[in-house]
């Protein structure tokens, strides 16, 4: 499979940028067990199954939200080297 895959179509570039700020907020927290972290991380999973929910899973049913959210993770972490 191409870099390019189905997160791409389903998420807008002001998506993965909301995303890619909650996902920096916990995955790069110099205290992990911080309440932010905590909540950055709540925020992001709960985003991601939102739109995975609402954008995702009835058009394309053999898509897993497991990868769905490998590939958002993966997204954020390009644009947050490119940022």
């Amino acid at each position: 499979m191409s870099e390019a895959g189905p997160a791409d179509g389903f998420i807008s570039r002001a998506d993965i940028e909301e995303l890619a700020v909650l996902f920096d907020r916990f995955e790069f927290a110099l205290d992990p067990t911080s309440e932010d972290c905590k909540v950055a991380e709540v925020e992001l999973e709960d985003r991601v199954r939102a739109i995975f929910l609402e954008r995702v899973s009835a058009s394309y049913p053999s898509i897993s939200y497991t990868f769905f959210r490998c590939k958002v993770r993966t997204q954020c972490r390009t644009y947050l080297r490119k940022n």
